[in-house]
């Protein structure tokens, strides 16, 4: 019983969210949509990732379970222009600037927030990964407003990657680490 309980805590303590709070500081974001084009490539939502939840991109799927970029999906080793919109407990996407003090609020303004990306060994140890290890990259410019990025293939070899909403010198979402396989 007693390790139910200390599993249930680990669980817990890899993924947060203070948007469960009552007063306006955090964002809502329960979870995020990775748009390539119009088309959703990845889904986080209630603890779990889905790849290609509309069978647009079944080339960047890994048994179901991990995204998949190798060098015959992705253009220059570039997968260019993806866009992240955040969701609510509704599975509805939302924009943080209304959640800023413009609206009442005390989370701040829209810049406030920025993307923070956590590149964590495969081996569920939860360490960060040495950086001459990662296979990927995410560039990502904090000072653009459209919520964009690119990602960088490196090398061949395997990474879970974290996509945290940080806000002004915290995380509003940190959620589970996404698996990724990356081949060259």
């Amino acid at each position: 019983m007693l390790g139910f309980i200390f599993a249930g805590l680990f669980f817990k303590a890899c993924e947060s969210n203070p948007a469960s709070s009552t007063d306006s500081e955090h964002a809502p974001a329960i979870g995020f949509q990775l748009f390539l084009g119009d088309d959703i490539l990845v889904e986080y939502f209630q603890r779990e990732y889905t790849f290609d939840p509309d069978g647009n991109f079944p080339e960047f799927v890994h048994q179901g379970e991990a995204l998949l970029l190798t060098s015959e999906n992705v253009s220059n080793n570039l997968l260019s222009d993806i866009r992240i919109r955040w969701i609510d407990s509704n599975r509805v996407i939302f924009d943080l600037a209304e959640y800023g003090e413009e609206s009442g609020g005390t989370a701040g303004g829209p810049g406030d927030y920025y993307l923070r990306f956590d590149y964590l060994l495969p081996d569920g140890s939860r360490e960060n990964q040495p950086v001459d290890e990662q296979p990927l990259e995410f560039v990502y410019d904090r000072n653009q407003s459209t919520w964009t990025f690119d990602i960088e293939l490196v090398q061949s070899g395997a990474s879970e990657v974290r996509i945290n909403l940080f806000h002004i010198d915290h995380d509003d979402l940190r959620p589970l680490p996404m698996p990724v396989i990356v081949e060259i």
